[in-house]
């Protein structure tokens, strides 16, 4: 992996194994379970009594089937980001990367247009090279984190991250949380080697 050719530390267990890691991990799939079935299960069953009555009852049990539509598909893609976290984490060990936080110009839906996109800009975490320079960003791994020694148990400038920069992964602040999903918005161009590319298809971040 890239870390290891610009000679960053790579922790030798999965990141999985990091204490405190799979109990946010059970904590969260409970969640959704529990989040599921109370929401699931009374829209659903209001639907089905109440859609072959007609009338002003049929109508409110086609919005409940919408709704439960609407519902079952949040849960369907809350349950896939859990397993996709638990993929990575069970594939990757920790990478110990240098960074700086800050404003980054990303691609935008809504923001200044230039050379056929909009732009706009966000606080994220960059990952550096050994010179300094940017290799990519991610947005910081909790909501309203303004960098390194600012907030939260982070030890100097340096972040954690599990996965394939080309891709994403899961970035952490150092001690393994909290930790979050992370993605690029575009595929990083730079060729991986084939046990890379390897262990990208294990964890669910490479097709193919």
């Amino acid at each position: 992996m890239i870390a290891d050719q610009y000679g960053y530390a790579v922790l030798p267990d999965k990141a999985v194994a990091t204490p405190g890691v799979e109990a946010v991990l059970r904590r969260r799939e409970r969640a959704g379970a529990l989040w599921s079935l109370v929401a699931l299960v009374p829209q659903g069953g209001l639907a089905a009594v109440l859609l072959p009555a007609g009338g002003p009852a049929g109508a409110i049990g086609a919005m409940l089937a919408v709704t439960f539509s609407a519902t079952a598909g949040l849960a369907m893609l809350w349950r896939r980001a859990r397993h996709r976290e638990r993929r990575i984490l069970e594939t990757y060990g920790w990478q110990v990367w240098p960074c700086r936080t800050g404003p980054v110009k990303v691609v935008s839906g809504a923001g200044e247009r230039a050379r056929g996109r909009r732009w706009g800009t966000e606080n994220r975490v960059t990952l550096l090279q050994p010179d300094g320079q940017s290799h990519c960003s991610f947005p910081p791994p909790w909501d309203g984190w303004d960098g390194p020694g600012h907030r939260g148990p982070v030890a100097g400038d340096e972040m954690w991250f599990a996965g394939d920069t080309r891709f994403g992964g899961i970035l952490a602040v150092p001690g393994g949380m909290p930790f979050r999903y992370v993605t690029r918005s575009r595929p990083g161009t730079r060729e991986g080697t084939p046990a890379e590319d390897e262990l990208a298809r294990r964890s669910g971040l490479m097709r193919g």
